[in-house]
């Protein structure tokens, strides 16, 4: 029997009801209905009564019998029959706590008039009612689907691309043409879907980064870090996450990851999975960490488009992707216990075909434990935590091409569902199974599910590596999945770890005390054969088990690397024009031009979104995403004190600036990396204590694209082992580009910047906040004289092309910048990058409430607007100002005092405060959620 809860908001009784499905074994039936028409005494225990305080909190919601739900039109969305409700193990357990037996459980939401308008669903997961659901069971259900065979020897080149097409395999014609020989040179009479799908996945430019290997872009990067030698390095591009050497013996492992398509397509459920996927990252780094940081950046199209007029007729509009972003995000990371460190949202035209989705984490663990383990002959291979479900399938592959009609609207299950509460519990048990010793190695289920997990792990078993997975006991949340989807789904939550035979009952006992699923589904046999069965008999496993029932894919490790890589051609672009008029910048039109900046969305108050986000859960932020006596202002840096009962400090800083890389890829990706390493110097952070991570974003339709690409990493390699800051971590996004009708919309290849940082007393860093009237403000570093690439220039529409930095002396500069943070005599200090100083001018008002009067010269008012990256803006007492001068020289520009009063003094002329704040505080609220 169905019974169905509905819940709704007392305050504004609006039209929006959440409704609780419940399948319902055996129960004393007291309708709601005749209970209070005929006021009866509260019935026993074990009835439909008991629930209702479980899913209605009665201070601020109230239930409402179902016959009493408005009339008129609505739409009703929940999860369809072949997918299990991620809140259902939840439901089960509560309803059983209070005497009520329930066999499963969905909840669906309802939506009537305005409330219905913007609602997303994913087909591939959802059902959508427009009348009363008729529900006779919420328990999965189907048949089976059974395993295809394809004879590629006898296939076309023609029929052999068509095939990659319509499985979405994302295979090119040589790579096709490859399998067929596979096919050939195997003597087999035809291979299996799970063939194809397993190989795609392999092969996919997500998985093997074959566009990275083909331009020898990786041993770039990875020459760079081990010429640098830095002593802290504990582990880089070897595993989930990179490894940082902190004090005490422990290791910091640093994460960020992208997941543009699925954000791009279902924003909520892609944008849940970037901070979900990082998380595992870092949780299955090595042998085990704990996450204790978030970082989150986004950078969406134009909220009014007019570079791209039809781009909403062909893909969701920047505000509904703002909106599920900010929903998103805290929905998964507050439940975890996890705080947010960074957040900011970004706009440009560029990104509206396909947004940038960046996630990232941090996690502490042992030095014992931070080096990446490899199973043994004979361990299991052990799934924990969520089941397995259709939600997922072919994210591997879909990500290594552009989105396009088809994969934007016709196929969304490579969109994930999450379910944060599962891998909360595992962020405590992954530390039992390290402490006990039970894994041997562990990863998570990113990209391609089994396919992924267990086949990198099968590598490194032995001299051959080798693994043996059984579908058949893989447990489902979806009825009717064929093998391949069992082997490729990337549901989330799922965690896998292989397991020392001698420590399997112990391992068991921890995922049972935490409620956590282990199932054994298969053994590594170091036969050098990576394998998968479906036998519902085959139940145990060592590394002698022969194959049984379906075989469905049987091959040798070393045919993975036969991956033709592509054939690229490097095209260099044609000569940007550096000039473009903009309006002279004069004591009369200052105001209006300091407006455009506060005001551009790039620059505004973001704080509504990113107050949303827990930042101080877990007692161990210093410094969070917002600073400032309102609490309103973006943090550069973020701060944490991981170890309780010491004052050592970690230092994050993200730098990612939209209109620079439109306006000159490389010299951006220099700024990005000069300011999220300057941005920890100026703090107080030694320059051999800070490492780094980069995430590339490539638009792959691009004809230049792989110019910039190039000459992007071989910049950023070359700072790196100039400046003795090394990558750890990375990962490129090869596929920027997006069909909209007509249109190919590129990205412009970009590189975000995270630097990671220690010290070991935070009470040495210098604060961001002005700290007293009187003190002098200066601006100390390299500096620009051209408007390109900056928000000044974007707020007019322009772009511009950007001016080369002198780095010549940029690692002098560095120690200088030390040395004087070291003496003391900075009081206050923050990076110039985004808005330049004046920017930097007005968040230092508002995060103090003290003002500023400028000094600058009519003529030299332009310079408040240029974007010096790689300089800061600094407070000093007056006296100390001859010491400045002295070790700066040139590179230091006197910019004014702080006064008392909380004015903006350009010329002796007191700007508007009230309209500049204004326009600051309210973009984003307008855009993002205004009419």
């Amino acid at each position: 029997m169905i019974e169905r809860i509905v819940v709704r908001s007392k305050k504004d009784k609006g039209d929006v009801f959440r409704i609780y499905n419940l399948e319902i074994a055996e129960f004393l039936l007291v309708s709601y209905a005749l209970w209070n028409k005929a006021n009866l005494p509260v019935p026993r225990k074990g009835c439909l009564l008991d629930l209702y305080d479980l899913f209605c909190d009665p201070e601020t919601e109230e239930i409402v019998y179902h016959v009493n739900m408005p009339k008129g039109d609505f739409i009703e969305v929940m999860y369809h029959n072949g997918v299990i409700d991620p809140a259902q193990e939840s439901i089960i357990i509560a309803c059983k706590a209070v005497g009520v037996e329930v066999e499963a459980a969905k909840i669906s939401h309802r939506y009537y008039g305005e409330a219905a308008k913007g609602v997303i669903t994913n087909k591939l997961v959802h059902v959508v009612y427009t009348e009363e659901p008729v529900l006779k069971t919420l328990k999965p259900r189907g048949n089976r689907k059974e395993m295809q065979w394809f004879d590629l020897v006898a296939m076309s080149d023609k029929e052999l691309l068509s095939l990659s097409k319509d499985r979405e395999l994302a295979l090119s014609l040589i790579q096709m043409q490859r399998l067929r020989e596979i096919q050939r040179e195997s003597a087999l009479p035809k291979v299996t879907d799970v063939f194809l799908e397993t190989f795609a996945a392999r092969w996919s430019d997500h998985c093997d980064h074959g566009t990275w290997k083909a331009l020898g872009l990786f041993k770039i990067l990875k020459d760079a870090t081990a010429k640098i030698g830095n002593i802290n390095l504990v582990s880089a591009f070897v595993d989930n996450a990179g490894g940082w050497l902190f004090y005490d013996n422990r290791v910091i492992a640093l994460k960020p990851e992208t997941h543009n398509s699925p954000s791009q397509k279902e924003p909520y459920g892609g944008q849940l999975t970037k901070l979900g996927g990082v998380l595992r990252d870092v949780i299955e780094f090595a042998l085990g960490a704990f996450p204790i940081g978030n970082l989150e950046m986004t950078t969406v199209g134009e909220f009014h488009p007019k570079k791209y007029h039809l781009i909403n007729n062909f893909t969701l509009s920047a505000k509904t992707i703002a909106q599920e972003t900010v929903r998103a995000i805290a929905d998964y990371g507050n439940p975890m216990g996890v705080p947010m460190l960074l957040a900011r949202m970004n706009s440009h035209p560029d990104f509206g075909g396909k947004v940038f989705a960046l996630g990232g984490s941090v996690g502490i663990t042992t030095l014992e434990a931070a080096i990446k383990g490899k199973p043994g002959v004979g361990d299991y291979f052990v799934i924990v935590g969520g089941k397995t479900g259709n939600d997922g399938l072919h994210g591997a592959t879909v990500s290594s091409g552009e989105l396009t009609e088809h994969t934007d609207q016709g196929d969304s299950c490579h969109v994930q569902i999450g379910n944060p509460f599962i891998e909360q519990k595992m962020m405590r048990a992954g530390l039992e199974i390290r402490d006990k010793g039970c894994a041997s190695a562990r990863t998570d289920f990113g990209a391609a599910g089994i396919v992924s997990a267990a086949g990198e792990m099968g590598e490194e078993v032995g001299e051959k590596g080798g693994v043996l997975i059984n579908l058949a006991l893989v447990r489902l949340k979806c009825a009717g999945m064929g093998n391949w989807e069992i082997a490729l789904s990337e549901s989330q939550e799922r965690f896998a770890h292989a397991i020392k035979p001698e420590k399997l009952a112990e391992a068991m006992e921890i995922y049972a005390r935490y409620g956590l699923e282990a199932t054994i589904v298969g053994v590594f046999t170091g036969n050098g054969r990576f394998q998968f069965v479906y036998d519902p008999e085959l139940e145990e496993f060592s590394a002698a088990t022969q194959l049984s029932g379906e075989i469905a894919f049987d091959v040798p490790y070393e045919l993975f690397k036969n991956n033709p890589l592509p054939q690229l051609e490097i095209i260099q672009p044609p000569k940007k024009e550096k000039r473009f008029v903009l309006p002279e910048i004069t004591s009369s039109n200052i105001e209006e031009m300091i407006e455009r900046v506060v005001g551009h969305f790039n620059c505004c108050n973001q704080a509504i979104a990113t107050t949303q986000y827990d930042s101080t859960v877990g007692g161990k932020t210093h410094w969070g995403p917002l600073y400032g006596k309102n609490y309103n202002i973006g943090s550069h840096l973020a701060v944490l004190k991981p170890i309780y009962g010491e004052d050592y400090g970690l230092c994050l800083s993200q730098s990612f600036s939209p209109e620079q890389f439109a306006a000159n890829p490389r010299q951006a990706a220099l700024n990005a990396m000069l300011d999220a390493i300057v941005t920890q110097i100026v703090a107080g952070v030694r320059r051999n204590d800070i490492c780094l991570a980069d995430n590339f974003y490539t638009p792959n339709k691009d004809s230049c694209a792989y110019h910039w690409l190039t000459e992007q990493v071989k910049a950023i390699a070359d700072l790196s082992i100039k400046l003795g800051t090394p990558f750890i971590t990375g990962k490129d996004s090869s596929s920027g580009s997006a069909y909209c009708g007509e249109d190919l919309i590129n990205v412009p290849p970009s590189v975000c910047i995270t630097a990671m940082g220690k010290i070991n007393n935070v009470a040495r860093l210098v604060p961001p906040q002005w700290q007293s009237p009187g003190n002098l403000l200066f601006a100390i570093g390299p500096r620009v004289q051209s408007f390109g690439g900056s928000i000044f220039a974007s707020s007019f529409g322009l772009e511009g092309d950007l001016e080369e930095t002198d780095l010549s002396g940029i690692d002098k500069y560095l120690d200088d910048l030390s040395a004087i943070i070291s003496s003391g005599y900075i009081k206050s200090a923050v990076p110039i990058n985004k808005g330049g100083i004046i920017l930097r001018l007005f968040e230092g008002i508002e995060t103090s409430g003290f003002g500023v009067r400028t000094c600058l010269a009519v003529k030299k008012l332009k310079e408040l607007f240029f974007e010096h990256y790689g300089s800061v803006l600094v407070e000093i007492e007056e006296i100390y100002q001859s010491q400045l001068e002295d070790i700066f020289g040139e590179l230091i520009t006197p910019i004014g005092r702080i006064v008392p009063e909380k004015h903006l003094i350009v010329q002796n002329s007191a700007m508007d405060w009230e309209r500049l704040y204004k326009a600051w505080s309210n973009k984003f609220a307008k855009e993002v959620y205004g009419s």
